[in-house]
């Protein structure tokens, strides 16, 4: 009899919609850190976001940490969360071929700022101001970051340092090939895995590149004279897809948003700013190197020569001059 009780219930709970009485259950999400385990980002921001996540959300959302290039890498991230081979990874945006033009403003050189906490936030708060919706129409970035500009960095001492004329320099950002472009170098798009081997080997004379690359990809022991300077920025996100995000509960975007957003966004800056740093001073404790800034002269030479970069990017980039002054916007105030 009761059997036959319990039947009758199931029946009408599948006819009515309601659910039995087990308790909700726990939404996995595989997210793919692109990065071996022991990477600054991922040891310092990404596992840790993670784990924070897994923590406030028991029962209700638990992130599945892969690192490594198994299941993605930076080139193939933004499709294989589009694809649903993953759920949530780490990417940056320069990766994604030509999407994110308006985005690009936040690598502008001598336009974004020097501290990647400070871009971090300015660029959180341009993408909430919807004027950036176009780009990211098919996806949630669940926080933001700006990773630090970029300076010369030769394998040999430069005869001089006034301009990169007649010289090979591996760029990390279309806005970076653009920048030394303008300052006479010829521009090499090789891998960041491959930057390294293209340096020792002598097929370029150096990278632009900020100090953050110095650690992971051991370009100290490769380049040796090294010029201080903002040519540009890059961009990063740690985001899903938004089909998938329309398919989570409430309680599950509670979570991930609670640990997310614009705080998160600034912690992101805030460790590019130290891993900066760091770079720099392992530079300057190995010895055989050389840091030099550019002087009050060079340094103007340089912004006449790269600004039109940041002209041409306003043209030619839809809402460019709204998207810029907004971002001005957003720095001024944040000093």
């Amino acid at each position: 009899m009761e059997l036959k009780s319990m039947r009758i219930f199931c029946i009408a709970a599948a006819v009515l919609g309601f659910a039995l009485p087990v308790g909700a259950q726990e939404v996995n999400l595989t997210f793919a850190t692109v990065n071996p385990p022991n990477a600054h980002l991922s040891q310092r921001i990404l596992i840790p976001w993670a784990q924070k996540v897994n923590e406030a959300g028991k029962g209700v959302v638990k992130l599945d940490i892969r690192d490594g290039l198994t299941l993605a890498n930076l080139g193939n991230a933004y499709d294989r969360v589009l694809s649903d081979v993953i759920q949530v990874a780490w990417t940056i945006q320069s990766a994604v071929g030509g999407k994110f033009r308006k985005t690009e403003v936040v690598t502008l050189p001598f336009v974004a700022p020097a501290s990647s906490e400070e871009g971090s936030v300015a660029l959180w708060k341009l993408y909430k101001t919807g004027l950036l919706d176009s780009e990211y129409d098919e996806i949630v970035p669940l926080y933001l970051c700006q990773i630090t500009h970029a300076g010369v960095h030769y394998a040999k001492t430069p005869k001089s340092i006034d301009s990169l004329a007649g010289t090979k320099m591996i760029v990390t950002s279309r806005i970076i090939g653009l920048t030394g472009t303008r300052l006479g170098t010829t521009p090499a798009s090789i891998s960041l895995n491959e930057m390294y081997e293209a340096i020792q080997r002598g097929t370029v004379d150096g990278v632009m590149t900020g100090w953050t690359a110095f650690q992971p990809f051991k370009l100290g022991e490769v380049t040796f004279h090294h010029v201080d300077a903002s040519l540009g920025a890059s961009t990063g996100m740690v985001f899903m897809s938004k089909k998938k995000w329309d398919t989570l509960s409430p309680a599950v975007k509670k979570v991930l948003e609670s640990a997310s957003g614009e705080a998160q966004s600034k912690a992101f800056g805030a460790m590019w700013d130290n891993v900066n740093e760091e770079g720099r001073a392992d530079v300057r404790k190995a010895g055989k190197h050389t840091i030099v800034n550019l002087s009050a002269e060079q340094n103007k030479k340089w912004q006449e020569a790269i600004a039109p970069v940041v002209q041409e990017w306003t043209k030619t980039t839809p809402d460019g001059d709204k998207v810029l002054a907004a971002y001005r916007g957003f720095l001024q105030k944040g000093r």
